[in-house]
């Protein structure tokens, strides 16, 4: 799926190109963290695939808020860039004063600022979404067949509804956050599926009790086994979106170094147990999820770009 979606964007940017358009990723990092490092290694490997130039800008983790803002803005008016990527969390700095004031619209490809949210409630289809949640429902719709098996084998009541897989489908969301969770209720809602969200501060028997009725389960936690084989109904189709980086241990509890740098190996973990997994009818590979966002990210950069551009065409 991840490699359909690339192909699409490279010749999209293939097009552009001809037309005399180079579409262009700014990435804005702060600081040397080692998340924000695999990612925009990540990011880059991918553009570069998709045929989609990338402007990294590396700025001190002791930046002032006046500083990044200044930097920012500056960055926000070039023309020749049409997509934004800042790199967050962002320790001493005000996220929504500093990003979301200074970002157009037009280019956030992450999909965050105040006035793309907003059109995902309004169902505009003309704004940019978060990546991550617009990976779940493109997920979703390619394996649309595998969700409808899912809900006939459950629901004999749906048993004949072969239009938009989303249309009265249920299911239940495990986060509530700003990237996944919230977003992508409302995209849910907006293709008439019943849509229920549970959280961290959820009472442990309403989460096993809302999520195990639902027949799709999308579960994102930062923590690994919180999603448990209870919380799962038998046959389901669930999408695991956690990334979790954990340090490798051995059983005798020695840490397990890698031989060429000497440092200690980090895993990738989701946050379903393995019977968990074994309980559902589908489930998304642990590493899948962050191939998919990737391709949706140059998804989103081509379609920044026309949103700027004369360029018309499919978005």
């Amino acid at each position: 799926m991840a490699r359909e979606i690339k192909e699409s964007c490279r010749l999209e940017a293939g097009h552009l190109r001809e037309a005399g358009i180079i579409p262009r990723l700014a990435i804005v990092r702060v600081g040397e963290k080692g998340p924000d490092l695999s990612y925009e290694k990540g990011a880059k490997k991918v553009m570069e695939e998709t045929g989609i130039e990338t402007v990294s800008f590396a700025w001190d983790a002791g930046i002032s808020q006046e500083e990044y803002i200044r930097r920012f803005r500056d960055i926000n008016r070039d023309p020749a860039i049409h997509g934004i990527l800042p790199l967050r969390p962002l320790d001493n700095i005000d996220e929504n004063a500093a990003i979301s004031a200074n970002l157009s619209p037009e280019k956030d490809v992450d999909g965050g600022t105040p006035a793309n949210i907003g059109r995902i409630l309004l169902g505009d289809e003309k704004g940019l979404f978060p990546c991550t949640a617009a990976a779940i429902l493109a997920i979703m719709d390619y394996y649309a067949d595998a969700v409808r098996w899912v809900r006939k084998n459950n629901s004999p009541f749906n048993a004949g509804n072969t239009g938009d897989v989303c249309r009265g489908l249920d299911v239940c969301i495990v986060n509530n956050s700003n990237v996944i969770g919230k977003p992508l209720l409302m995209m849910l809602t907006n293709r008439y599926a019943t849509v229920s969200m549970v959280h961290h501060l959820s009472a442990e028997e309403d989460k096993r009790w809302i999520a195990s009725r639902a027949d799709v389960l999308i579960a994102a936690t930062p923590v690994r086994n919180t999603v448990t084989a209870d919380m799962v109904k038998p046959g389901a189709f669930v999408v695991d979106a956690s990334v979790i980086r954990e340090k490798l241990w051995d059983p005798a509890g020695y840490p397990i170094l890698d031989e060429k740098t000497g440092k200690q190996k980090t895993g990738i973990f989701g946050c379903c147990t393995e019977e968990a997994r074994q309980k559902a009818a589908y489930i998304t590979p642990v590493r899948g999820m962050g191939a998919i966002t990737s391709a949706m990210l140059a998804k989103n950069v081509i379609r920044a770009c026309r949103l700027q551009t004369s360029e018309t065409g499919t978005h």
